[in-house]
């Protein structure tokens, strides 16, 4: 992907990556990208400190994997603005809260499924109509979907064939 070509890198990155993992596509993503990168991240493997801005979602809350630990319901969102940040400041007040409810509309999908709700507030608070936004791992596709629907460009990389879409 040519350097500074994406308005946003907006996605969900594995979880269990190592700094050095973290680090290498963190330089990627800010050689690819000329306006936002926002990343999902767990507060036990936070990603790439500092960001510019920290937004959580609170997850629905759910017995599994409660037997032997504490669960985790709150995942951390890593804001970071690149040369071309976009903001649109023309939505209501309550879209630009940095703490986030939204519920999943459909895990079978993919395990790790982020909320259409979630995903369509940052793709319009962070672009703008027909801006590219690049997803490296699209899970189920929840960007790209979202994405598409709301007149963005969206590539969409997932290597899981399970997942992938021709």
């Amino acid at each position: 992907i040519p350097d500074k070509s994406v308005q946003c890198v907006l996605t969900d990155v594995p979880y269990d990556l190592v700094y050095e993992q973290k680090k290498l596509l963190q330089r990627h993503f800010e050689r690819i990208c000329f306006g936002t990168i926002i990343v999902f991240s767990p507060p036990e493997n936070p990603w790439i400190l500092p960001a510019d801005q920290y937004l959580f979602w609170i997850k629905p809350i759910s017995t599994k994997n409660t037997s032997k630990s504490y669960s985790r319901f709150v995942e951390q969102i890593f804001v970071y603005n690149m040369e071309n940040p976009r903001w649109n400041c023309n939505r209501h007040w309550s879209q630009y809260t940095n703490v986030f409810m939204d519920l999943v509309d459909d895990s079978s999908l993919h395990p790790y499924r982020k909320p259409p709700s979630l995903v369509k507030r940052l793709i319009l608070n962070h672009t703008w109509i027909n801006d590219l936004i690049l997803d490296p791992f699209s899970g189920s596709g929840v960007v790209y979907d979202v994405g598409s629907g709301l007149i963005r460009e969206v590539i969409a990389i997932e290597k899981d064939e399970k997942y992938g879409r021709s």
